[in-house]
This record gives C-alpha cells, structure tokens and sequence, in this order.
C-alpha cells in the first residue's frame, strides 16, 4: 500500500482549525490533479471502477475493503490516479458526498451535522 499519509494530516488540519469553515479539498494532493474521489468502507475494485470511470486495484492499495474506519481520498487527472490517502472518518466524513467525484474547481466541501455520528463533509 502507498498511501500518502500528509494529505489526510493536511485535511485534518483543515477540519480541526474551525468548528464551522469548509473544506477546500483543492489545496490537498499534487497540484495536477483535476477530479477529487471518495471510496467509502468496503469499496471492492468492481465498485471503484464505477465510481473512478477506470480500473483501479483499491484493493492492494489500500485497506479499505476491511477497514470501516476510513474513506479513501484519490486524486485523479486523465484515468491516471495521482495520489489516494486513507483518511479518518472521525476527522471529517464523506458518508453523504454525491456524487462520489468532485472537479477541483468544486471541491469546496461544507460541514453537515450528524446528530449522534461524525460531521459529514458534502459538496457546497
């Protein structure tokens, strides 16, 4: 697995530095990227193909098939993934993002409450 762990670092900076601000998904990863993606727990590669538009081995790349704790961050220019992170749903949740791939000049993500869970981060 080759997950780059700074981006998750760089989001959760971004969550834990206001209670309320959102999330600018487009100051994270290379700087190329042009389609942000999230694969949810239990992503299997059948279904990160349909959400990525390409084949894409998430399943020896990251744990997120076995790991319900995690979303996986990718980001994408072409059909090439540039960069994927294992990111902690604790520190901002993409359960309720649609749809599941955002262009980068869309990336702007906005805090919704969950009463009784995790802060849900969605499309502005």
């Amino acid at each position: 697995m080759n997950t780059d762990g700074g981006i998750s670092a760089k989001l959760s900076e971004q969550f834990d530095a206001s209670g309320s601000a959102a999330v600018n998904m487009a100051k994270l990863g290379p700087s190329t990227w042009t389609k942000f993606c999230v694969l949810g727990p239990y992503t299997t590669n059948d279904t990160a193909e349909i959400i990525l538009g390409f084949k894409w081995d998430v399943e020896h790349r990251s744990s997120i098939g076995t790991n319900d704790g995690i979303n996986l961050l990718v980001f994408v220019k072409d059909q090439e993934v540039l960069a994927h992170a294992e990111h902690r749903r604790d520190k901002g949740d993409f359960l309720k993002l649609q749809p599941r791939c955002l262009a980068r000049a869309k990336a702007t993500l906005v805090r919704q409450a969950n009463p009784g869970g995790w802060v849900q981060l969605v499309a502005e």
